[in-house]
């Protein structure tokens, strides 16, 4: 949910305690000598070398605050630790890679480091090492901090001139075992809704996992569930799962910014996969996935429309289809901090991520035509020095029916980063996305929600889109009351939208904004990684539009 916590701090206390490494307290985990061993302890290329096995595996939570740094020790956060849940070493010990008894391999004890930065939003900086060997045996330690993760609060966001709101309680280490439970109500311009969600990322200590989503919502209902075996290592050998959902509400069509007409939505889904890694090296990983999709969507009007509806409706669409994919992914990771978020370790992938899909769908299936779908996607990822990275992203989906193509797009961006100083760096980013025979429901939209923030929401349509955008961040060592680190930006945003849809919008040609906005980063809380303050103004706005844009969001990224 992309939304601004208004939180009093106080209210996110937990309940008990958690355990606490003592020895670690005070000092960076970095930094902290291991005890002392009976032999010395080789590198990682030497236990890999002797063929090392893994023997006594440590496991040791840090606490929310360090009370051993005076900066830390007041009665306040004294207090958050004594109240605060700590994870339970078991819903830690479920994310491992790696077991007693196991080959030694910095690989993979770096690839659980990652998967821990990655999935686990109530955990934050680990650090997983050797720290003994003797006799053909070494002993690991683990080293995690938790975070704040029972959230009860108000939200709210902004962005194209429009709020979101809403008020919820939400909790990503219930009881210390690692589950999420949110529920809550919001408001935005589309909807009302009162909601729970649930997903457990290691269900019973395994590797599997399952979620599960229900919403009330003004104009429908939103429901989903599903479970699986994912692949959770690069060396992952099985994969499998499926999901059902429905989404049924109003869909507002938008013209300059404003209601245009509306239609009824019932978007039903369901899958069922499973993939095998055909090939794993220290290199590459391959994998092919197979399973079967249905994906049905019905379009009408419906009596609790409050805006009647104008333009043509979208057409109907059931697809059943068995399909097959491979994938492409290269093993090359590294850290960093300063990228996209501030004062984080930061999981970067760097060269080839690629797959290929292919399915069938046809009357015999249940279907409503005879098709094929095919979609594609390459990311590829370039580290030219300390100072210089560009990352390409690229889709293509379409779907080959009655002798043409329909529902096309190609969808590409190109980001390049360049530190400019110690504490500054600038992005250069350039997206766009093409369309042929687009469903009615699939129109390329853009607006202050969707990068042109000078401007409202869903300003212009059309089948075609491109946006670029400049930005100078800076990134200070300012840690506000020791819990938010703050950064700030300046930006630059050009785009525009062309082509026929079935909303018949005025295109404006080449719409621009300038702006400048601060960042804050939060490292002792599991809700968002960025908050945005923004302050933009249109280049090329008309009298319809406001001369300046205030957005207020949570984001995943600088």
């Amino acid at each position: 949910m992309s939304a601004t916590r208004l939180l009093v701090f106080a209210i996110l206390l937990g309940a008990g305690a958690g355990p606490v490494a003592a020895q670690l307290r005070g000092q960076n985990p970095d930094q902290v000598a291991p005890p002392p061993s009976a032999a010395p302890l080789p590198s990682d290329a030497e236990l890999e070398a002797a063929g090392a096995r893994i023997g006594g595996i440590e496991i040791d939570t840090v606490q929310v605050f360090d009370l051993n740094n005076p900066a830390d020790d007041n009665w306040l956060f004294r207090t958050a630790d004594h109240l605060h849940k700590g994870t339970r070493v078991s819903a830690i010990a479920a994310q491992l890679l790696f077991r007693r008894g196991d080959l030694y391999s910095r690989r993979l004890l770096d690839e659980t480091e990652r998967n821990i930065r990655l999935h686990s939003l109530f955990l934050r900086e680990p650090v997983i090492r050797p720290i003994r060997y003797h006799d053909g045996v070494v002993d690991i330690v683990v080293i995690t901090h938790d975070v704040w993760t029972l959230q009860p609060g108000a939200t709210f966001s902004r962005s194209g001139g429009t709020n979101t709101t809403g008020v919820d309680i939400s909790d990503s280490n219930i009881f210390g075992y690692g589950k999420y439970l949110e529920i809550g109500h919001g408001e935005n311009v589309d909807r009302s809704s009162t909601f729970l969600s649930w997903a457990d990322p290691n269900v019973w200590g395994s590797h599997w996992t399952d979620a599960a989503l229900y919403s009330r919502n003004s104009d429908g209902t939103v429901w989903g569930a599903g479970a699986g075996l994912p692949f959770y290592s690069l060396e992952a050998k099985r994969d499998g799962g499926g999901d059902i959902g429905d989404n049924h509400g109003v869909f507002t069509r938008y013209r300059l910014g404003q209601p245009y007409d509306a239609y009824d939505d019932d978007w039903r889904t369901a899958d069922l996969y499973i993939g095998d890694a055909l090939k794993v090296t220290d290199l590459w990983t391959e994998r092919l996935l197979v399973g079967w999709r249905v994906d049905r969507s019905h379009f009408g009007v419906s009596p609790e429309q409050t805006i009647p509806l104008v333009a043509p409706l979208p057409q109907d669409r059931d697809l059943s289809y068995p399909f097959v994919r491979m994938q492409w992914i290269e093993n090359s990771y590294s850290t960093m901090r300063d990228l996209d978020l501030i004062a984080r370790t930061e999981d970067v992938h760097f060269g080839l991520d690629a797959s290929v899909g292919l399915g069938v769908a046809t009357f015999a299936f249940g279907s409503d035509r005879n098709s094929v779908l095919a979609d594609t996607e390459i990311n590829y990822g370039w580290r030219f020095s300390d100072t210089q990275q560009l990352f390409l992203t690229s889709r293509l989906a379409l779907r080959y029916e009655d002798g043409a193509f329909h529902d096309a797009i190609a969808t590409w961006s190109a980001s390049y980063y360049l530190a400019t100083s110690d504490y500054t760096r600038t992005l250069l980013r350039f997206s766009g996305d093409a369309g042929h025979n687009l469903d009615g429901d699939h129109t390329l939209q853009l607006g202050g929600d969707t990068g042109l923030r000078g401007y409202p929401l869903r300003y212009q349509n059309g089948n075609q889109r491109a946006l670029f955008t400049v930005e100078e961040r800076l990134y200070t060592n300012y840690y506000l009351f020791r819990l938010v680190n703050v950064g700030a930006a300046a930006f630059y945003d050009m785009g525009r939208t062309w082509g026929t849809t079935l909303v018949p919008t005025p295109q404006l040609g080449l719409l621009k904004d300038v702006g400048v906005g601060l960042r804050l980063g939060n490292q002792r809380s599991s809700f968002g990684s960025v908050i945005h303050i923004d302050l933009a103004v249109p280049l090329d706005r008309t009298s319809s539009i406001s001369a300046t844009q205030f957005l207020v969001s949570t984001q995943a990224s600088f």
